[in-house]
């Protein structure tokens, strides 16, 4: 939607302090390419994943044993699928690391370990860098790009995936294999956001969901990309969930040397991403078409706002909900034939304008598309008569309104400038035609429109006024009283006018001093020329 700010949302970043940086040497890359090749490749012994049969113990009552089996169905596997597990975290631990450098290499990213800038540490990493991608580029035997280095980076983080799933199916009792799985989930997602893969990154996020539902940030992110999907009905749950997760979670983010109460656990709430999670409930109601559930979320939102920004983006999108009286769809229009026009989609913008107007709840909203439409068939589609009568129609509705509307109407300056601009244009286009009555007709009108260039218009009627030296002078003096209106050019053309119609009217003091000041005037032109 036009002019409305819009936020970013991050994923909350503490796992990735646990991120590798580069190899320390291009003998360690290959070495962990050659593992992880090796792992992913050679063949493991075969472990078997059906349940596993009834434990015999002499002496131990049937009844306690079976107990026993059921109870350690929960908590553990045997030794041998432990094993197998823990070497398929180890072959995806070794893919998350090379990911990591690809990534890295392709970012950029150095040694981020000390806070002081290190020029030397710097071009080490850089070099370390470097040797990662010759060495891939030799690996693949021909050369490589950005596109090569992302995909390789991704296939990494895939076949890492891979392997902790698998590890999982083996081990589900595993928390460092959850974790890992975790942390791939979410890698995946970030960079797949990058690339734009959101159904794919989505369901990585819903995932990691599934298997950490404490975090609000992950909720918020998966919120973000339904919105980039255009799932609003899954965003704004995802918002909701972030929310409430958010709250019901600050309790345990207290000091510890702090009593737990309300106002403790207020302080502790993340303020800035629960403004976020409540904006984009309103946001995501408006794209669901209902008003009054958006307007209320953009009230709560108030409450969490941080600084002068957030209230005045939540005023940007409470006046474009309320610019036809709630009417989402007429906003939305108006929006995209806004956009035609600057894709200079001329004729078909006028069309929709035209549509528009009849669908619209109020008559602000229909003077604001009447003006739009007014300004496209004067500039543009060559109808300007019929853009003149628009003009007056509004001009006409404010000139008579005795409600004081005017007075709180924002776009009323617009619309005289308009009006006071196309009259004045009208004049200029009719005194190139020598139509001089026609000229001057609207080159009055132009005098009595307020708006923030009378000056010009005041000019030229001096200028036609040549033969009525004190109807020359009047126009004139006029002008020179909005001389702030005037280039430097018009201002010498008005004083040119004032010294030739006082000459005339045997004013020869006034005419000598105004004479001066065109002079002076002339003078500064040329030098500055």
């Amino acid at each position: 939607m036009n002019d409305r700010a819009k936020h970013i949302l991050k994923l909350p970043t503490d796992d990735r302090q646990l991120i590798s940086k580069f190899s320390e040497s291009m003998s360690r890359v290959l070495a962990i390419l050659l593992i992880a090749f090796v792992a992913s490749c050679s063949g493991s012994k075969k472990v078997s994943l059906a349940p596993p049969p009834p434990t015999k113990a002499v002496g131990v009552d049937p009844g306690v044993l079976a107990e026993a089996d059921s109870i350690a169905d929960h908590l553990f596997v045997s030794w041998d699928r432990q094993q197998l597990a823990a070497e398929k975290r180890l072959a995806g631990e070794k893919r998350i690391e090379m990911s990591n450098e690809l990534w890295d290499a392709l970012e950029g990213v150095g040694d981020e370990t000390s806070a002081e800038t290190d020029t030397v540490a710097a071009v080490e990493t850089f070099n370390k860098g470097a040797r990662h991608l010759l060495a891939l580029q030799k690996l693949q035997d021909g050369s490589i790009d950005e596109e090569t280095v992302r995909r390789q980076s991704l296939a990494h983080l895939d076949s890492a995936r891979f392997h902790f799933e698998r590890a999982l199916q083996l081990n589900p009792f595993d928390r460092n294999t959850r974790l890992w799985l975790a942390r791939v989930y979410q890698m995946s997602a970030e960079r797949l956001v990058d690339d734009q893969h959101y159904g794919i990154a989505a369901r990585f996020l819903e995932n990691l969901i599934r298997m950490d539902k404490g975090q609000h940030g992950l909720y918020g992110r998966l919120g973000q990309i339904y919105m980039a999907m255009q799932l609003w009905t899954k965003a704004l749950d995802k918002f909701s969930a972030a929310e409430t997760v958010l709250s019901e979670t600050a309790v345990f983010d207290v000091p510890d040397e702090t009593a737990l109460n309300d106002s403790s656990i207020a302080a502790a709430t993340d303020s800035a991403s629960l403004f976020l999670y409540v904006y984009y409930q309103a946001e995501n109601h408006i794209r669901l078409y209902d008003t009054d559930e958006a307007l209320a979320n953009l009230t709560r939102s108030e409450e969490f706002a941080r600084n002068e920004e957030d209230l005045a983006t939540i005023k940007s999108t409470r006046d474009w909900i309320g610019w036809d009286d709630g009417n989402i769809r007429g906003a939305e229009f108006r929006d995209e034939l806004l956009d035609m026009v600057d894709e200079e989609r001329y004729k078909d913008a006028a069309k929709g304008f035209d549509a528009l107007s009849k669908k619209l709840t109020t008559n602000r909203a229909r003077r604001e598309i009447q003006w739009r439409l007014a300004i496209l068939e004067f500039t543009h589609l060559e109808k300007e008569e019929q853009a003149m009568k628009r003009m007056v129609d509004i001009a006409d509705f404010y000139n008579t309104d005795t409600t004081g509307i005017a007075q709180t109407d924002t776009m009323f300056s617009q619309y005289f400038d308009s009006y006071g601009t196309m009259c004045h244009n009208m004049g200029l286009a009719s005194l190139k035609l020598k139509k001089l009555r026609k000229a001057l007709a609207y080159f009055k009108q132009a005098t009595i429109v307020p708006w923030k260039q009378q000056a010009k218009s005041h000019v030229e009627i001096a200028k036609l006024s040549i033969n009525n030296p004190a109807l020359a002078v009047s126009s004139a003096e006029k002008a020179l009283n909005l001389r702030n209106q005037l280039n430097g050019r018009e201002q010498e053309e008005a004083l040119r006018m004032m010294v030739e119609g006082l000459k005339r009217l045997g004013r020869f003091q006034e005419a000598t001093r105004y004479y001066r000041e065109y002079r002076d005037l002339v003078s500064i032109g040329k030098k500055s020329s």
